[in-house]
């Protein structure tokens, strides 16, 4: 079994999250990326989202499209591309921030 290969990116992702009211699920949005993702528990969110920004990151990648996705939104590798497309792991700082009671974002630090 092959060791996963993780390929860490330098860029700027905004979630901006809520609690549905109707169903008490968790909802993070990414309006730059046109990514929406539901999850039941805040925890799996953000692990969720994780991985759906790792697919998309991954597709890019396995389609050649990834150096201009990168460069059209100013983000950067923090090292090399690996050669193979297997075993690849694509690891986003992103910052989340929940709706406030009244309606304002406040920002999470973790």
């Amino acid at each position: 079994m092959a060791d996963t290969r993780l390929v860490r990116v330098d860029g700027d992702v905004q979630l901006q999250c809520f609690q549905s009211s109707e169903t008490g699920n968790w909802v993070g949005v990414c309006e730059p990326l046109k990514l929406t993702v539901q999850s039941e528990t805040w925890a799996a969110l953000m692990e969720d989202f994780g991985l759906t920004l790792n697919a998309v990151l991954h597709d890019l990648f396995v389609t050649h499209e990834l150096a201009t996705f990168l460069k059209d939104r100013g983000w950067q590798l923090a090292g090399a591309v690996p050669s193979g497309q297997d075993d690849v792991r694509f690891d986003v700082p992103f910052l989340p921030a929940i709706t406030g009671i009244n309606g304002s974002p406040r920002e999470l630090h973790q």
